[in-house]
């Protein structure tokens, strides 16, 4: 009995037993088949995913492929405004306005074309195709850049209210687009002085080795002037003996021409008087040119100041088409007290341009220092519209041979047109840019500073390169500033020195292209 009990017992717990295990297996299995459900559910969905992402990527760069065909186009000469393309699928438009920047082709004043001169903005607009029937619509929004081949850079090109001249010793031509012109006490102007709309008048010991061409009145009482060219105005010239004038050429007004007596000295004019009104010479004056009052015709301006005010527009410059900007490591720390590395052994290593953005740091000043440095490579510094950009160049900075050129620009705030043309934007409360220079530039080394905001600063060392503002009543120097000429495209062609005469504006031709991307949206289907 107790051995069929035993027997019994055990055969009852192992039929317990494998019920569970039966149970474990069917829940298990059915644990398996939900997650297996799971799993391939998921991956169904990626793979559709992935091939719906992949047909949008494939529309986007279908897409982009429209556009880029449209550039071509463009560059090529813009014979048609419309474009298809089957490998891969797009279809695409060039529309065009004369107006402020635009976000998209369906703009009030976009309309399909080609750019012409008066084209300020170009706008692409591309739709793509991808495999399954999806699409991708962009806009892209370029600026169109009309300029001339040898654009008129100088000494200054562009000045608004008044100007007297911040740096006593200028070579190259000075073209003053608003305002009038007052030279300061000894000043030099190698070059010619075109005064668009203002008067000009003449301060002790100034000379100008150069023609004298201004709208307005052309007036001195000041002692020992020199003007080693012809004057030509459509106002009045009014000029007395003191010191010894000389006017070294001939002389041309729209009103009357009076050469006065003053002090004791005697004063020269070599070239003719002709005026459409009187003309008087004093007895201290010595003019043996022929002289022609009331003359029929008004003066003859070589080039004319409305051809010259239209060739002289300031020129929108921003952190866009200068290059691939530097990005090895965070560009705003180079602006800290000792970085690793510093702007001073990147711009001492050897490569290709140098493009250094700062316009996505921070609100201080953009403060650059230049100790002893040889550049050995182009380099262009850029500070957004909202700070003050402060330049001091205290110690030697070297040639290494190239002729390598150094910029430091302000960005201006917008690039929309004021009165029908590009005009300097300050974003920063008009605080003016400061610009030192202490230290010894070598001559072949061009350097450029650019400011909306105006300059101010001092500058006791002679440097060449381009000067261009709109404001530097508050600048002051006693040394030698030489105009050369300066090119960074496509941001600009080149920048010269000259109005006339060899390698001068008057000489250039008009440049249409187009500018980088300034803007580039999706449309959402």
């Amino acid at each position: 009995m107790l051995v069929i009990d035993r027997l019994l017992r055990h055969a009852h717990r192992r039929s317990d037993d494998r019920g569970a295990v039966l149970i474990t297996v069917v829940i298990v299995m059915l644990v398996g088949f939900v997650v297996a459900s799971v799993v391939a559910a998921s991956v169904l969905f990626t793979i559709q995913a992935n091939a719906e992402n992949r047909s949008q990527t494939q529309a986007f760069v279908a897409a982009e492929s429209g556009r880029d065909v449209a550039i071509a186009s463009i560059s090529a000469g813009c014979s048609v405004t419309s474009f298809s393309g089957t490998d891969p699928i797009f279809s695409s438009t060039v529309y065009v306005t004369a107006g402020d920047q635009p976000t998209s082709a369906t703009d009030p004043g976009v309309g399909a074309g080609c750019p012409t001169a008066a084209t300020r903005y170009v706008v692409i607009r591309s739709t793509g195709t991808g495999a399954d029937g999806s699409t991708a619509t962009i806009d892209a929004v370029y600026p169109w850049q009309v300029t001339y081949s040898q654009q008129p850079g100088g000494v200054v090109t562009y000045f608004s209210g008044g100007f007297t001249a911040g740096v006593s010793h200028y070579t190259g031509d000075l073209v003053l687009r608003d305002g009038s012109w007052t030279c300061n006490i000894d000043g030099i102007l190698d070059g010619d002085l075109y005064v668009l709309q203002g008067t000009t008048t003449f301060s002790n010991n100034c000379q100008v080795n150069g023609d004298v061409w201004s709208d307005g009145n052309v007036t001195s009482n000041s002692q020992a002037i020199k003007v080693r060219g012809d004057i030509t105005t459509n106002g009045y010239v009014a000029i007395s003996s003191n010191g010894g004038a000389l006017l070294d050429g001939s002389v041309t007004a729209k009103g009357t021409i009076t050469l006065s007596d003053q002090g004791s000295t005697q004063a020269s004019v070599t070239g003719d008087l002709t005026s459409r009104n009187s003309i008087t010479v004093g007895s201290l004056w010595t003019a043996p040119g022929t002289r022609t009052p009331n003359s029929p015709t008004d003066p003859v301006f070589e080039p004319t100041l409305e051809w010259l005010k239209a060739a002289t527009k300031w020129i929108d410059l921003d952190n866009t088409g200068w290059g691939t900007p530097y990005t090895a490591t965070n560009v705003c720390s180079l602006l800290n007290n000792n970085p690793t590395p510093s702007i001073k052994s990147l711009v001492e290593t050897p490569g290709s341009r140098l493009v250094l953005d700062f316009t996505s740091c921070g609100n201080g000043a953009v403060d650059i220092a230049f100790g002893n440095i040889t550049p050995q490579r182009d380099v262009v510094m850029i500070a957004k519209p909202s700070v003050r950009m402060v330049v001091n160049i205290n110690g030697t900075v070297g040639d290494d041979g190239n002729n390598r050129q150094v910029l430091f620009i302000h960005s201006d705030a917008t690039r929309n047109y004021t009165g029908g043309e590009p005009v300097p934007n300050c974003g920063n409360g008009n605080q003016n840019d400061k610009f030192d220079i202490s230290g010894a530039v070598n001559a072949n080394v061009r350097l450029m500073m650019y400011s909306p905001c105006g300059i101010t600063g001092t500058v006791t060392s002679s440097f060449s390169g381009q000067y261009y503002t709109n404001d530097s009543v508050h600048m002051h120097s006693s040394a030698t500033y030489t105009c050369k000429p300066m090119s960074w495209a496509p941001s600009f062609d080149q920048l010269g020195c000259k109005i006339k005469g060899e390698g001068g504006v008057a000489e250039g031709s008009l440049v249409q292209r187009l500018g980088s991307l300034v803007y580039q949206t999706e449309l959402q289907p």
